[in-house]
């Protein structure tokens, strides 16, 4: 099992939000995770707080599902 690097939260964070200022669109959560190759929860825990950091939005546009759209 490989250990994730002490800075990981931070490097993903600024991943993440290159993805979402790089899209002309809303992402999904999945859309995101697809892109950095990663689990989407671990994504949507990330967005999550960057989300009450204010340094993206977001809306859960489908609750049955779980599905969250996250733009700047």
């Amino acid at each position: 099992m490989s250990e994730k690097p002490e800075n990981f939260d931070e490097i993903l964070q600024e991943k993440i939000y290159r993805i979402i200022k790089e899209s002309e669109v809303p992402l999904i959560t999945s859309e995101i995770a697809e892109k950095l190759k990663l689990e989407r929860r671990v994504v949507l825990r990330r967005l999550q707080r960057m989300a009450i950091e204010g340094k993206v939005k977001g809306r859960r546009i489908d609750a049955a599902n779980g599905i969250w759209i996250w733009w700047l």
